[in-house]
């Protein structure tokens, strides 16, 4: 999770064998798009000191920052020149990905955007804690259609041959049209969904939800393939990545007693047959990321931990106090936001040595960043 927001994003890259929360997808999840945009080097990051930032991802350096109204948590997305985040301010913003200068902004509420964005066909989605649904015209921010689900929306979509996936604190799981916003179906868990975000691999939708359990979902009808159960641990704040033919994630706190903590779960993606568990007992509500063989992930012991993705032997950690924050990389690098250590870092993904740190921000930076690697291209957890 972001502190309390879980890190959703999924990756855009040849290096992550995930299909992308953020994109169109036709559910291949072994050809993972890559998207190429003229930019390069840049990771772009939203903080609790109200800002979001575009550092050089070479050296750390700040490219530009723009001050919005509240806290950043959504998780920014970058398609073609624009960046799009949303605000606890009620704002999704569109801003130029050079220059930071605001494109538009599209006000929902003021209890503010939890939920990242997906951009597909010319749209981008996204939730908002006032309980509704939003689908905008990307270019413009113009209102397309929006749909009600009488809950906050923290969790963040994805998007995959016309239909869009996303949870709700009233415990559903949806998919709706993504031209209409016509319900196709819904799946009611046992508790609320709040940050954790569906991932989408071989026809199956992954989610968590505060009951304790991890669903897997048929994408087409929403039929139950299976789930599996932490005993009561709740599974609401991490979101799932699919590699290495695995379901990864985080199970947090049992919310009815605060003393018994989750941990790291590897599950095999056909059965939901646990595969390898580790940070046992520590409570993990980071959201995972895979990166050449290796599972990044924040948790509650205060370190950002680094594993092999297939046997969960541990490799390297750092005692940043992360609060959640989700990491994504590109060129030999893991970048991640440190919460209580108040700076993002560049390390090694191999040995966990820091390449770079930036301390601009004043804030707790608990958005996953979007990078734009050497080559231009965008890539995502």
């Amino acid at each position: 999770m972001k502190n309390k927001n879980a890190c959703k994003c999924l990756v855009f890259g040849m290096f992550f064998l995930v299909v992308s929360l953020f994109s169109c997808k036709k559910d291949k999840s072994k050809d993972p798009e890559i998207r190429e945009i003229g930019l390069k080097d840049r990771v772009y990051i939203g903080s609790s000191d109200n800002n979001f930032y575009a550092l050089n991802a070479a050296n750390g350096k700040l490219i530009w920052k723009y001050t919005a109204g509240n806290f950043s948590y959504s998780d920014p997305i970058v398609v073609g020149e624009t960046v799009y985040a949303g605000s606890i301010d009620g704002n999704m913003y569109a801003f130029d990905a050079i220059n930071g200068s605001v494109k538009w902004k599209f006000f929902t509420a003021a209890v503010g955007i939890e939920s990242s964005p997906a951009v597909c066909d010319g749209i981008i989605y996204f939730g908002s804690n006032n309980g509704s649904f939003y689908a905008l015209n990307a270019t413009t921010g113009e209102l397309k259609w929006k749909m009600e689900t009488s809950k906050n929306v923290s969790s963040s979509p994805v998007v995959a041959n016309n239909i869009v996936y996303f949870g709700s604190s009233n415990g559903l799981i949806y998919a709706v049209g993504a031209k209409t916003g016509n319900l196709i179906w819904s799946y009611q868990t046992g508790g609320m969904i709040n940050q954790s975000s569906p991932a989408l691999s071989n026809g199956i939708i992954f989610i968590g939800s505060r009951d304790g359990h991890l669903y897997a979902l048929n994408a087409n009808n929403g039929s139950l393939k299976w789930k599996y159960s932490t005993n009561g641990i709740s599974m609401e704040q991490s979101s799932p990545v699919v590699a290495n033919g695995m379901v990864y994630v985080g199970s947090w706190y049992d919310i009815s007693d605060f003393s018994i903590a989750g941990s790291l779960l590897a599950l095999d993606e056909v059965t939901g047959k646990l595969k390898w568990e580790s940070l046992k007992g520590i409570g993990v509500g980071g959201s995972p990321s895979v990166l050449n063989g290796l599972l990044y992930v924040s948790a509650d012991d205060g370190y950002f931990h680094a594993f092999n993705a297939l046997t969960g032997v541990e490799l390297w950690s750092k005692n940043i106090l992360p609060n959640g924050a989700g990491a994504a990389g590109a060129d030999g690098l893991v970048f991640v936001g440190a919460g209580g250590y108040k700076n993002i870092y560049a390390y090694d993904e191999r040995t966990g040595n820091v390449k770079w740190k930036n301390s601009d921000m004043s804030g707790i930076s608990t958005s996953t960043p979007c990078l734009i690697d050497s080559r231009g291209i965008v890539v995502r957890r």
